[in-house]
């Protein structure tokens, strides 16, 4: 196909500019001038902030973290103990979990309008005698001072979010449930608020975790399974086309 080029009048910063269309069609007047600069100057802002969020990078972790033990694939959690070189996070994503982080902070501020005391940025977290299996608080609902149970916030869209209200926790996420446990293991507050956004209507879910001391310790033994394991553990499913490894970072190197 034949491509024509001419001069326009006018282009973004000023000066003269080139459209570019096929042969035979023709900018006869103002409203195709305005589309040219519109194509022009779309999204150049967007693309500033996705350049800037692509270099991002993640410090590697040298631990097993309580927000991964509940995986399903014991190679995905000893990749990431183990530095594997991953193939990063996506600015959509990065985007995503920055909105998370804000929300999660609103949504702190509207229980403590409601009267509840809250302290946020809780110290960091170990399981005993396993200090390579660790967790971070960000918020404790407290009483006089004292910790009365663990706040975690999650957001979700509305047909996740139903899945929750309707199925619970550990039947929604069972790798959140598996961190929420850990947090209880590690910290000894043995019980814990969830409280979910559903990120398209804003309606709001919580559910009461109670301390389940047999599950924490399957979780320890999991953890230093894959901290004492010599040789790359098993993955959780032979084809890099299994819906869970299609999502996960480590999935080239994993199936190489």
């Amino acid at each position: 196909m034949r491509i024509r080029r001419e001069k326009l009048p006018w282009r973004p910063g000023g000066g003269v500019g080139l459209a570019v269309y096929k042969k035979g069609q023709h900018l006869t007047n103002n409203a195709d001038c305005h589309l040219l600069r519109f194509r022009l100057i779309k999204n150049k802002l967007t693309k500033l902030i996705e350049k800037h969020q692509d270099r991002a990078t993640d410090e590697a972790r040298n631990y097993i973290g309580a927000s991964s033990i509940g995986s399903d694939c014991f190679r995905q959690i000893w990749y990431q103990f183990k530095g594997f070189e991953s193939s990063g996070v996506s600015s959509k994503i990065r985007r995503t979990w920055s909105i998370g982080k804000h929300l999660e902070g609103l949504i702190l501020d509207w229980l403590e309008d409601a009267g509840i005391e809250v302290a946020r940025l809780w110290y960091d977290l170990s399981a005993e005698n396993q200090p390579y299996f660790q967790g971070h608080l960000d918020s404790v609902w407290t009483k006089k001072g004292e910790p009365f149970a663990i706040i975690e916030i999650k957001t979700a869209k509305n047909s996740s979010f139903n899945i929750f209200v309707n199925k619970g926790l550990k039947v929604w996420n069972p790798q959140y449930y598996a961190q929420i446990q850990a947090y209880m293991g590690m910290s000894g507050i043995f019980s814990a608020y969830i409280l979910v956004l559903n990120k398209d209507n804003s309606d709001l879910s919580d559910e009461l975790v109670l301390f389940d001391s047999g599950y924490y310790e399957k979780l320890k033994e999991k953890a230093a399974m894959i901290y004492g394991a010599t040789v790359t553990p098993p993955r959780i499913h032979g084809s890099p086309l299994y819906f869970k490894c299609k999502m996960c970072n480590f999935n080239k190197g994993c199936h190489k």
